[in-house]
């Protein structure tokens, strides 16, 4: 992959000790070591909640404060319009390090709260500042594959992250993960310092106020509508991600080894979802491409409950869901960078606020209707896709108005 100039608001092609296709393998790299630790809790989530003493609504209530904290990359993620591309990035793995370091010293429930939110806020931050260096660098017709490169981290991390923490869980606690991944994130910091350059969009729509600049980009119809796009869309993965583990040891008796390789099928299908994603997203065109993913979602989430009464029904019912949610996810993201162009790092922002906003509905929404039964879960993804499906329409008519 080479450097393509982009629109003509965006800011020509910068240098770089790297070719454009070295930096995405970097940029995936960086998401796979952040992913690991954020994703973790999920398939082990009985795990932290016993070593913790606590019971699953009060891991639930902990994600839900994680999400919440992921909102507030909004306020942050402006850095990336205001001091360049690379600051954003490094800001947000310096947070993610402080927070996966927190643990080594305080081992309350508290301080896994405070980790796993600051972890989360700085995979936000990095994300978003990430997705706008691409913006602005790869032209629009090979955007999608690079942000699906790049997103191919997110599936990794399940490939070869969870079989590992399984491991040293299984072997050293709950809290072995922490020092493990903050490591992990020092390299992250070092790679982007020393590969990644760094410029300042020239041309902005950004007043001097980080409120007021946000509030510019909201005034925007079919970025708002984008936005309630991206937060049901996230909403339908969280309403299974969360119980998912639960689920699976409950029905099935599955362990922490065992737990580890069912992610992996995860990470497999994730990355599926990823690479397809971002290449049909190009030929497909992205509104097409996305309706597409929706309506797989929709299916597969309809189905899931009745294929899940065995083992392997269920894991092929998740692998189907997950391949088609990050195919869906990975279109939208060349939609996004397009809605806001003057202001691609602040609306990128705003969408990964949503991202998390829609992390914490899930988390909310999926442990009660859990207690009713898997197949409410699965209803409640169907409802939210829907949503999202009307909220994509909207979009794209104030986008073409």
């Amino acid at each position: 992959m080479t450097v393509d100039p982009v629109l003509p608001s965006d800011p020509l092609p910068v240098k770089s000790p790297l070719p454009m296709r070295a930096q995405v393998m970097l940029f995936a790299t960086v998401r796979m070591i952040i992913n690991i630790n954020t994703r973790m809790v999920y398939p082990f989530l009985n795990t932290f909640a016993s070593g913790l003493g606590v019971d699953l609504i009060a891991i639930s209530l902990a994600m839900t404060i994680r999400s919440i904290s992921g909102a507030l990359s909004l306020f942050i993620t402006p850095v990336a319009d205001r001091h360049g591309r690379k600051a954003g990035m490094l800001l947000g793995v310096a947070i993610f390090i402080v927070g996966a370091g927190l643990v080594i010293f305080w081992h309350s429930f508290t301080a896994f709260t405070i980790a796993i939110s600051l972890t989360f806020l700085g995979m936000f931050v990095y994300l978003s500042s990430t997705q706008a260096y691409i913006g602005d660098q790869v032209r629009p017709g090979r955007r999608g594959t690079a942000l699906g490169l790049i997103e191919t981290g997110w599936g990794v991390s399940y490939i070869i992250g969870m079989p590992i923490l399984g491991w040293i869980i299984d072997r050293y606690g709950w809290r072995a993960p922490f020092p493990f991944t903050a490591a992990l994130g020092v390299l992250a910091f070092v790679l982007i310092l020393v590969f990644i350059p760094n410029y300042k969009p020239q041309k902005k729509i950004l007043s001097g106020n980080v409120f007021k600049s946000i509030l510019e980009v909201l005034k925007i119809p079919a970025a708002r509508y984008g936005l309630v796009m991206s937060l049901m869309l996230i909403s339908s993965n969280e309403v299974i991600n969360l119980v998912f583990g639960v689920w699976l040891e409950e029905s099935f008796g599955l362990k922490l080894a065992a737990l580890g390789a069912a992610s992996a099928v995860i990470g497999i299908s994730e990355i599926s979802g990823e690479s397809i994603g971002g290449v049909v997203s190009d030929k497909l065109g992205r509104e097409r491409s996305i309706m597409l993913g929706m309506g797989m979602m929709l299916i597969v989430s309809m189905v899931l409950p009745f294929i899940g009464g065995t083992q392997a029904g269920a894991l092929i019912g998740l692998f189907f869901f997950y391949l088609s949610y990050e195919f869906t996810f990975v279109s939208t993201l060349p939609f996004m960078t397009e809605l806001v162009p003057e202001a691609r790092g602040t609306m990128l922002g705003a969408n990964v606020a949503c991202l998390a906003l829609g992390r914490m509905i899930g988390n909310l929404v999926s442990p009660f209707v859990f207690r009713i039964g898997f197949w409410a879960n699965a209803l409640s993804a169907v409802i939210f896709i829907l949503i999202a499906f009307w909220a994509l329409t909207r979009a794209k008519a104030k986008r073409l108005s």
